[in-house]
């Protein structure tokens, strides 16, 4: 089975107007929790080929595996930040301290961001090791579509390509203050930068994208949650943008099947974040 990991949270925010479903946020007096459902499936086919994945079949089927980014913060600071991992209807904590998860893998390890580097997690053995040498912190990870190189993005704004299976990393200078970062399938590197506006990395430099509105607020990027083959995802205003290599932009309209994968996976995200939630609790 080849399916995708993405990040459907800007999925999730832009269809909300088309239906009633919304994920559940649990209040407390004291403390509160955050989730970041990063990746929702996990492609097992061990397959590293070029071509953009299918997502389009096998929602949450009983071999995949969800990763959860949990925040806790009391009285408006952070107290915890663990990944957990959500499989066969179980749910456990793999990394203390983890900040970010890679947006797909065509294998069955997934990278993890921490505040001392990078590390896999094998969704096979279920087994967590150190990637590299590096001991930044990183606060975003994504690996690219046609080897086994990541870019990451470190708590100080700076992005880096990491190689050689961790222990190289090349500053990317184009990208300037960034907050976050994403690939496309073509492996062009995207970024928000400080003023919350997306750019593209060229060999010309860093582009604006154009044809976005004016006063975006904290909006998302990612890999296309859908099967698109050339662009990034960005969530702009709770409205769907594809936005390209060459700097451009375009509104994304979903369809009706769209719509309805969409419930799908709204209503999977709910039970296992519930699950969690009750399993934290006992």
């Amino acid at each position: 089975m080849r399916v995708l990991l993405v990040c459907l949270a800007g999925l999730l925010v832009c269809l909300q107007t088309a239906d009633s479903h919304s994920l559940p946020q649990k209040d407390y007096d004291t403390d509160s929790s955050n989730h970041d459902i990063t990746n929702p499936l996990n492609d097992t086919s061990g397959n590293n080929s070029s071509s953009v994945p299918d997502n389009s079949s096998g929602i949450f089927d009983s071999n995949a595996t969800t990763f959860i980014a949990r925040t806790i913060t009391r009285r408006g600071n952070k107290v915890d930040k663990s990944i957990y991992a959500y499989k066969n209807g179980k749910v456990k904590k793999i990394l203390e301290d983890g900040n970010a998860i890679s947006d797909w893998s065509p294998k069955s390890r997934t990278f993890l961001g921490n505040k001392d580097g990078i590390y896999i997690y094998d969704t096979e053995t279920e087994k967590l090791e150190k990637y590299g040498n590096l001991s930044d912190n990183v606060i975003g990870i994504t690996i690219e579509n046609h080897s086994d190189d990541l870019y990451i993005l470190t708590e100080d704004h700076v992005v880096y390509k990491i190689t050689e299976e961790g222990t190289k990393k090349v500053k990317i200078n184009e990208a300037e203050h960034a907050e976050k970062i994403a690939l496309d399938w073509d492996d062009n590197l995207y970024y928000i930068g400080a003023n919350d506006h997306p750019y593209v990395v060229t060999s010309a430099g860093a582009k604006k994208i154009e044809g976005l509105p004016v006063n975006s607020t904290i909006p998302l990027i990612s890999r296309p949650p859908i099967k698109i083959k050339h662009g990034a995802w960005l969530m702009s205003l709770k409205q769907p943008y594809i936005i390209y290599p060459n700097a451009t932009s375009e509104p994304y309209v979903f369809s009706d099947q769209e719509k309805l994968e969409y419930m799908k996976t709204e209503r999977a995200f709910e039970t296992i974040l519930s699950q969690l939630e009750n399993q934290l609790a006992e």
